[in-house]
């Protein structure tokens, strides 16, 4: 995945994106469980939708939930949707 310089608005003022990747490719250190789940955030989903999407407990969607604020170090959701268009995470036929 490319590196970009698009920064996010925080309550504590712009962050540039993490840039640190996993050793799966993902941007922020992503699993790509949770890469899959923030693309679905990104689309609008809410926790109960992707846990039905991805066969997974709600409890388990919320766990992933969790973990991607603190690797994005952002937020809300909104923001974690922006952080997920920003790098191109997003399937264009999941958003339609």
């Amino acid at each position: 995945m490319e590196k970009y310089a698009t920064r996010i608005k925080t309550g504590s003022g712009d962050r540039p994106l993490p840039d640190r990747e996993s050793r799966h490719g993902f941007p922020a250190g992503l699993t790509p469980r949770e890469a899959e789940v923030l693309a679905l955030i990104a689309t609008g989903m809410t926790n109960a939708e992707i846990a039905k999407q991805l066969f997974i407990s709600p409890h388990t969607v919320k766990n992933h939930v969790t973990n991607i604020y603190k690797k994005l170090e952002v937020d809300d959701r909104t923001q974690m949707a922006l952080w997920a268009i920003a790098y191109h995470m997003v399937d264009d036929n999941l958003s339609d």
